[in-house]
């Protein structure tokens, strides 16, 4: 939808055709050290999220067809999962994530893992009873001991507070393990809701004092003390299955989550007499947000972190009540603007889709929009990167085994004469990777390189006579300077520069000279990871935004920073979302369009902004007035502009990226909501007493 324009305004091209799938959450882990969230999907894609200030995902491990994963743990900074092919994985998260080691289990699937507080040992639970354990010491990780076969499948897992103890669910019982000799110490028999029905515990939870908790398919929550084996205290909490448990970290209130979308809070009462009331459970309110099962739940000081079958990871608190949404978007850049030809790349799990903008001054019922193409990739691979050329004449994507270049030629008269042609004679250095990028004239291609290496190669597209060659003309030594994953990048208008930043907070501009792409200059290191960047077009300008929102526009021709703040979101805004996108204003020299959440606000600096907002400061200090400045006093570069007025001009759910089209044209690629909800199963219902 094309939105009219006003006076001094841009025309908005709504793209509401991004048709993205849900995705289910089915297992996730938080590193207590790392402050990161893992977090395993239902197609073996593994994501890992930076939840230190506004979440937002760091990295991601493609998946593929068959690959389920059912665990996920946290060593410190090492990563494991299990999964139902009986493999134990540590994960190599430097640089490009990549298996580390790769580890059998007795006992065929693998159901559930867990690491002993101290992170010293491993544990992990297996289809055929057996529980295998693993001593982590020095980076390592060593086979220990198996302890005892039990009948039937180990379903969940985890230990005590010494590490000596493991706490095992399975079909009608709840076991306790001593690792130390891998005999079971007790087994509590679950009961039966129905005689013929067995009784699974979905999951297990042990606190300080050896108090344990389950929840299983009868929708219980069961109490028993672990060093008598004996039950304390039953909740029933939902007529169906309960899936997940959660403790905060004061250890006093236990967050379940299940079949129902609904989680329940209990809160520990502890009277102080002599009965002993303090291992019994109160329940305290409920958290909504979720529309189907609850699969996985987290905690991380007063944040609660859930994730089920409709995909979103939903970040609450309270007090006061907080809900966050993040929807099961795909890692970036997951869509792209082709400029001069008005088509849009939109990618998918295993395909692409291009499509056209409505014209420019069309009135609203003349939507346009037309799907004129579709690329699914070779075998149906999950593809990491893709691009298209702003003239729309190239596309590439590259999977984790082939990359693909294609010449498009579009003929916009009649679409259906159009023509996609594979191009076959690719350079020798046209490898797989996992960022890809043109550059404004559509004559130069960067990609990524996918070993690890940190090498960007360059590639140039000759014209000769009526073909149209790519060579190799450079690959870019990026790790010298770059010593983790690109997540971040751009090309400036004029094909001149390019600004590449990584995890690390390493921010470099590489500077085009002759036939050379030589670095130019870093800039001063921040102390987070960036989360937006944007070169700002005819200047040697680059604006970076981090996750705490702190946003600086640097002049890297003048080694200077032009403006420097962080940002006070005005109300509406998502101010538990970090700046996610950033697009200059072609028509002002300081102002640009930020993309926060779903939300698309205007920002605007510069010198006449600095008085006035200064100006209102004072006046608001006269009057006793709060002030309503952005800004802050301690700020990075001496003699920067500080101040800036935002605005909130328009609420798009489920934003995925805006992107500046022409001078007076801005596109929001927005994901489609129905069909994130049409495809998926039904939501759990009760039958409510005069209610249909």
């Amino acid at each position: 939808m094309v939105t009219d324009k006003a006076d001094g305004a841009c025309q908005l091209h709504d793209v509401r055709f991004y048709n993205l799938l849900p995705r289910a959450i089915v297992c996730s882990s938080f590193g207590q050290s790392s402050r990161k969230l893992a977090l395993a999907r239902d197609d073996g894609t593994i994501e890992v999220w930076n939840m230190a200030y506004a979440p937002f995902l760091e990295k991601t491990i493609p998946g593929g067809e068959g690959v389920s994963i059912e665990g996920l743990a946290w060593a410190g900074q090492r990563l494991f999962s299990v999964s139902l092919a009986g493999t134990l994985i540590e994960w190599d998260l430097s640089k490009i994530p990549c298996v580390k080691q790769s580890i059998l289990v007795t006992g065929n699937a693998a159901w559930c893992v867990d690491v002993s507080k101290d992170e010293r040992l491993l544990a992990v639970g297996t289809e055929g009873g057996y529980i295998n354990v693993y001593r982590l010491d020095n980076e390592e990780l060593a086979y220990e001991r198996i302890l005892d076969k039990q009948e039937g499948r180990i379903v969940c897992c985890n230990f005590d507070w010494t590490g000596n103890f493991l706490v095992t669910g399975s079909t009608d019982a709840v076991r306790v393990w001593d690792v130390r000799n891998g005999h079971a110490v007790h087994k509590m028999t679950t009961g039966r809701a129905h005689n013929k029905q067995e009784t699974t515990v979905w999951a297990v939870l042990v606190l300080k004092d050896f108090t344990i908790l389950s929840a299983d398919s009868r929708g219980k929550l069961v109490v028993y003390d672990g060093q008598m084996g004996t039950v304390l205290e039953q909740h029933l909490v939902s007529t169906a299955d309960l899936l997940c448990l959660a403790l905060n970290e004061e250890k006093n209130i236990v967050f379940v989550g299940g079949v129902e979308p609904i989680i329940r809070v209990f809160d520990r009462a502890d009277s102080g007499g002599s009965v002993r009331t303090d291992k019994l459970f109160v329940r305290s309110h409920n958290r909504r947000g979720h529309t189907h099962d609850i699969k996985t739940l987290a905690t991380y000081g007063r944040y609660l972190f859930s994730g089920g079958i409709d995909g979103s990871l939903l970040v609450t608190s309270s007090p006061p009540f907080t809900l966050d949404t993040h929807f099961p978007l795909l890692p970036g850049p997951a869509s792209m603007v082709a400029a001069d030809s008005r088509l849009v790349l939109l990618k998918y799990v295993n395909y692409l889709e291009v499509w056209t903008l409505g014209p420019a001054n069309a009135p609203a019922p003349a939507l346009g929009g037309n799907k004129v193409l579709q690329i699914r990739s070779k075998n149906d691979d999950q593809i990491l990167a893709a691009a298209i050329a702003p003239n729309g004449r190239w596309i590439v994507y590259s999977t984790e085994h082939i990359v693909r270049l294609l010449r498009y030629d579009y003929n916009r008269k009649e679409p259906v004469n159009s023509r996609l042609v594979r191009v076959r004679n690719t350079p020798e250095h046209f490898a797989v990777c996992y960022r890809a990028q043109f550059t404004a004239d559509s004559k130069g291609l960067f990609l990524y390189d996918r070993t690890g290496g940190g090498t960007i190669n360059f590639f140039s597209c000759a014209a000769a006579d009526d073909s149209e060659e790519w060579d190799h003309k450079q690959s870019i030594d990026a790790g010298r300077w770059l010593s983790e994953m690109v997540t971040l990048s751009a090309v400036s208008q004029c094909s001149r520069y390019l600004v590449c930043a990584d995890l690390a907070s390493s921010i470099v501009v590489f500077e085009r000279t002759a036939a050379k792409w030589k670095r130019s200059i870093s800039l001063p290191r921040y102390k987070l990871p960036p989360t937006a960047l944007a070169l700002q077009p005819g200047r040697t300008r680059v604006a970076v935004a981090f996750s705490d929102h702190k946003l600086f526009v640097y002049d890297f021709d003048q080694f200077a920073f032009v403006f420097s703040t962080y940002l006070r979101l005005p109300a509406g805004t998502d101010p538990n979302h970090p700046i996610s996108g950033i697009a200059f204003d072609p028509r002002h020299e300081s102002a640009m369009v930020l993309q926060n959440g779903s939300k698309i606000v205007t920002l605007r600096f510069g010198p006449d902004i600095e008085e006035e907002v200064l100006q209102q400061e004072e006046t608001s200090r006269a009057k006793k007035w709060r002030p309503v400045a952005n800004g802050s006093e301690q700020q990075d570069g001496e003699g920067s502009l500080t101040k800036c007025k935002l605005r909130m001009v328009r609420d798009a759910p489920r934003l995925v990226s805006i992107e500046w089209l022409g001078e007076s044209e801005l596109v929001a690629i927005q994901a489609n909501a129905l069909s994130m909800v049409e495809h998926l199963p039904a939501a759990f219902r009760i039958k409510r007493y005069g209610k249909t």
